[in-house]
């Protein structure tokens, strides 16, 4: 099976925005914006729910959709939170990441 980021592993153990590949990027980009869509959905669905068990519901049929959009694009969670956090930590990164949301 293929992977879409580098196999070339940095010594920190931290992904840089040479090491994420293009594809990826894209892949991360589309699912950021799925996610984003859910959590504006969720805030508006909260906002109006009667009990703490409809907001719980609410947020784990979010969380489900979230996992499935993340996967739709071919990543797993762990590659999407990967990249994620790389990002918070590399501006060359996060703008990549920002770009491939716009271009959505």
């Amino acid at each position: 099976m293929a992977k879409s980021m580098s196999s070339t592993p940095r010594d920190d153990g931290n992904l840089q925005s040479g090491d994420v590949s293009d594809q990826t990027i894209s892949q991360v980009g589309k699912a950021v914006v799925e996610i984003v869509k859910l959590r504006q959905s969720l805030e508006e669905n909260i906002a109006t729910a009667q009990t703490e068990e409809e907001r719980q519901t609410l947020t784990s049929q979010v969380e489900t959709a979230a996992v499935r959009a993340i996967g739709e694009q071919g990543l797993t969670v762990a590659e999407y939170n990967e990249v994620i956090s790389a990002a918070q930590a590399d501006p060359d990164l996060e703008e990549r990441v920002l770009v491939a949301c716009r271009s959505v």
